[in-house]
């Protein structure tokens, strides 16, 4: 839910040709003996899964080690499901990307003049509420939607809309209300019905807190070469299409596959979600180095850090899902990527 930099690629020739080779059992090994990592990897290559593995705890305390069933939270991924949403009831003529904030929401500041494109694209003006002051303590608790629109409207449009990229939860979340206005269904009855039904995923839901009698992981954070629970953790009614999902890494990978290979938005709307305004695109974040193409999205929420990325020159999908992780996460998609490369080499001697 944090404000947070996506994934950046622009350094991959240089990191990938400064680290040593590693196949991926053999880095995942080193993740969890180095105290870098707990949680899930899974590949997908051509939609089919080439590799999964997990490593370390769901529960230390409980001694419940993570498996390919484990739940995490994906934060701020979420904001991908709820740009498919977006654009699956624009498919279906519900909505217009021109259409103002306004119609749905006139008491934020500036509605009148920001779209539903500006929204997704983070390039609204609309202020973020995650910077608020304890916020981290606030959203803790249940909250309503009359309470998030009431913090969001609170503090003033900070630019003109569409005139400079500046991050902000606040988008995601009033797109999900928007979508619960169209829909007349809870943003969460709408997950499932437009992507959890359609794809049969059977370890991704919406909203709910963590049941660790249901193999969900608990998060942790790193302290003198150990891993300490993180027991505060946030309410996610509050948190909406910016960061309510719940899921493991092979279902995201799988959802991944799914909307990057047309199985979810028509060819226009999937055009137009990856057609980026300053690397960024409807929900993803979209770069390019050579002439590989990576659409992608990061999460972090309390504890939890989670990447996908789907490379379609190579029909691959990459997806971490951790519990607990120490050092840059996107350093370690950039290690999984070279891995994967050596693995296959290894494959083909």
């Amino acid at each position: 839910m944090k404000k947070r930099i996506f994934l950046f690629f622009g350094a991959l020739c240089f990191f990938v040709s400064c680290t040593k080779s590693q196949n991926l059992n053999e880095l995942l090994k080193s993740f969890e003996k180095e105290n870098e990592a707990m949680g899930t990897v899974s590949i997908l290559k051509n939609g089919n899964n080439f590799y999964e593995k997990s490593i370390g705890y769901a529960n230390i305390e409980l001694d419940k080690k993570n498996n390919a069933e484990t739940k995490f939270r994906i934060g701020s991924i979420s904001k991908t499901f709820t740009a498919t949403i977006i654009l699956q009831l624009l498919d279906e003529g519900k909505l217009s990307l021109k259409n103002s904030l306004s119609q749905y929401f006139p008491e934020i500041p500036n509605s009148e003049n920001i779209t539903i494109s500006d929204m997704l694209y983070h390039r609204s003006g609309i202020y973020n509420i995650t910077t608020d002051k304890n916020f981290e303590v606030w959203i803790s608790e249940p909250r309503s939607r009359n309470e998030m629109i009431t913090k969001i409207k609170s503090k003033a449009s900070l630019f003109k809309p569409n005139s400079k990229l500046e991050y902000s939860n606040s988008n995601y979340i009033l797109l999900a209300y928007i979508a619960e206005n169209i829909d007349k269904k809870t943003f969460g009855e709408i997950v499932n019905h437009r992507i959890i039904d359609k794809l049969n995923l059977k370890r991704t839901d919406f909203g709910k807190d963590i049941d660790f009698s249901k193999n969900e992981a608990m998060c942790y954070y790193p302290e003198n070469g150990k891993w300490h629970p993180i027991t505060f953790h946030t309410n996610l009614t509050g948190t909406m299409g910016a960061g309510g999902v719940i899921s493991n890494a092979k279902e995201v990978s799988v959802f991944y596959n799914a909307l990057f290979t047309g199985k979810l938005i028509s060819k226009e709307s999937l055009k137009l979600m990856t057609t980026p305004k300053e690397e960024m695109g409807m929900g993803i974040s979209v770069n390019e180095f050579n002439d590989l193409v990576v659409y992608g999205h990061d999460g972090a929420i309390d504890g939890f850090r989670s990447i996908a990325a789907y490379m379609p020159k190579l029909k691959l999908t990459i997806c971490f899902t951790f519990n607990a992780s120490s050092g840059s996460h996107s350093q370690k998609l950039l290690k999984i990527f070279k891995a994967y490369k050596y693995t296959i080499t290894q494959k083909s001697n």
